[in-house]
């Protein structure tokens, strides 16, 4: 477990703007204010990020031990190995694997996660009433229209598969009901294969998952709706799928950091951050620091009420004055602390 340190100020290198900065940080009133000023001895420094938010994880099939397909859809496809998997599985080994998820973002210095949660209402019941020091968004998936309402009554909103793997009414009615109810609706896109991109848009998703093969039209849509787009760069990796992660930042949208599947990636956001540093230099460099705002503080305005709540919670690496390649590159396993900043 991550120590939890309540301090007045810190000091050092701060993530402030989406730019690393000298200077401190301290409350005014309930809100965080950077000031450019750094005491002579300062109580506590170090390097500061904003709370980490893994947008994208399914933590469920954490349980799962055996090596997955390398081909996408039959790994996890309708009637794929891992919905197989969680048939099989019992509610305790489902129970098992979300814990196990959350056991290794707490120590790895994770603040939150999105969840989407296969398995109806059972599976977002279950991921639901698991306590957890993580602020926790359960999307649910219902596996009948008649499910849908059930679902939004135990869950934070909808998450669906891609539409090719979703009925048609049940796309439209999770879309209509889940907005009625103002909460989040969410849906997978053009992950291996391009998709229908205006079908999706259509269906007013507060965000998509993936996009790795949207055409450069079907980007300015999405851009053109202020959509954000979350990203998993190892589990498409896995799959053998090459993607330029660069194209969604170019098109000037704004992209999240997940980690998936939990039977694929441990859902470490820090090995996250470092393989999509790698893996762009396939393409072109990416800025570490667009990589650090993408776990940091780009989810804020897909998941307000999550940003209320860590508005002035912070990840301390204690005494390090670190760079934005050092943090992106050379972090993971690190000792950190999490900051509640107190007046």
């Amino acid at each position: 477990m991550i120590s939890v340190l309540r301090e007045a100020e810190i000091s050092g290198h701060i993530f402030w703007n989406d730019r690393m900065q000298k200077g401190t940080l301290k409350l005014d009133g309930d809100t965080p204010v950077f000031s450019r000023k750094t005491p002579n001895f300062p109580k506590l420094e170090g390097t500061l990020i904003p709370a980490p938010f893994n947008a994208h994880v399914h933590t469920a099939d954490s349980f799962i031990t055996e090596e997955p397909p390398s081909e996408l859809f039959a790994s996890v496809g309708p009637g794929g190995f891992k919905h197989a998997a969680l048939g099989k599985a019992t509610a305790s080994q489902i129970e098992s694997g979300i814990r196990r998820a959350i056991e290794a973002m707490e120590t790895t210095g994770t603040f939150g996660f999105c969840d989407f949660r296969e398995g109806g209402a059972s599976g977002a019941r279950i991921a639901s009433g698991i306590r957890s020091n993580l602020v926790k968004v359960i999307l649910g998936r219902p596996g009948s229209v008649k499910e849908i309402d059930e679902v939004l009554s135990v869950s934070d909103g909808i998450a669906l598969s891609s539409l090719p793997d979703t009925d048609e009414e049940m796309a439209s009615l999770s879309s209509e009901r889940t907005h009625r109810a103002k909460k989040i609706f969410a849906l997978h896109l053009s992950e291996a294969v391009r998709e229908d991109a205006i079908a999706a848009i259509s269906l007013r998703p507060d965000f998509l998952v993936h996009c790795g093969y949207c055409s450069d039209s079907d980007l300015e849509a999405i851009r053109k709706e202020d959509i954000s787009v979350a990203i998993t760069p190892r589990s498409n990796a896995f799959y053998g799928l090459r993607v330029d992660y660069g194209r969604l930042l170019r098109f000037g949208i704004n992209v999240l950091l997940g980690t998936d599947n939990g039977m694929v990636s441990r859902p470490d956001l820090f090995a996250e951050m470092s393989f999509l540093y790698l893996s762009s230099k396939n393409y072109a460099r990416m800025d570490p620091e667009k990589i650090i705002s993408m776990a940091t503080t780009n989810w804020h305005n897909v998941f307000p009420a999550v940003s209320r709540k860590l508005e002035s919670s912070f990840l301390l690496f204690r005494s390090r004055m670190m760079t934005p390649y050092e943090v992106v590159m050379r972090s993971s396993g690190e000792k950190v602390f999490r900051i509640k900043l107190k007046e």
